[in-house]
């Protein structure tokens, strides 16, 4: 698929879940998904360091800065979601929230790819580079990776960075709490990964434009 037809599908994307947006009763969907409101009704979105507001009208920036097409559409579909579910604490890579049985070799593995290629070795740039787009930090995870969380309330996303060591080189997990396909598609959690992953790498400064991932994510 050329760069182009992938824009245009992500543009077509965008419009169908803003147009879903337009159906929405924000203020209970909201409450359900714990976002607040501001004094308009609109909810009010934190998303891997942007500060966001959604009503039916669509997503425009409180901070000022523009609304790249991806963060719209997973911000719209997220706070259209019907989905309800308690979070379980069990945090699961993507390919096991498709419900199809995806085994190894899924595209979807080449999503977090730039994470480890760019980053190398390189933790603390990593740990300099997460606070800027709403990473809090978790402590070491059971298997010893330094463990990050992102997301939303209802939806959040962990980053599990294993440092190098004699053995082994360093690796870069992202996973998701069981519970995320109750709530977005498998679209969504795809376009919330590349999200997360852009705007990590433009905060440590090793990508100046989102379209530098573009090949990786291919």
């Amino acid at each position: 698929m050329s760069r182009d037809s992938i824009n245009q599908a992500r543009v077509k994307y965008r419009e169908t879940q803003l147009e879903n947006l337009t159906k929405v009763d924000v203020k209970s969907q909201a409450q359900a998904l714990g976002l607040e409101l501001d004094d308009q009704g609109r909810a009010k979105v934190n998303f891997v360091g942007r500060r966001l507001l959604a009503d039916n009208g669509g997503i425009v920036p409180a901070d000022g800065r523009p609304v790249p097409i991806d963060a719209q559409s997973v911000v719209a579909h997220y706070l259209a979601s019907q989905g309800r579910a308690d979070l379980t604490g069990d945090f699961v890579p993507i390919k096991r929230l498709t419900g199809i049985g995806v085994t190894c070799g899924s595209p979807s593995e080449n999503l977090t790819k730039p994470l480890t290629d760019l980053f190398g070795a390189r933790y603390d740039l990593f740990a300099q580079a997460a606070p800027k787009v709403d990473g809090v930090y978790r402590g070491l995870s059971p298997a010893g990776a330094h463990a990050w969380d992102f997301g939303f309330p209802k939806l959040p996303v962990r980053i599990e960075y294993f440092e190098a060591d004699d053995e082994f080189d360093a690796e870069i997990k992202l996973l998701f709490d069981s519970s995320a396909n109750r709530y977005v598609n498998y679209e969504c959690l795809e376009l919330l990964t590349m999200c997360i992953v852009v705007e990590i790498l433009m905060a440590a400064g090793l990508i100046k434009d989102p379209d530098d991932c573009q090949n990786s994510f291919l």
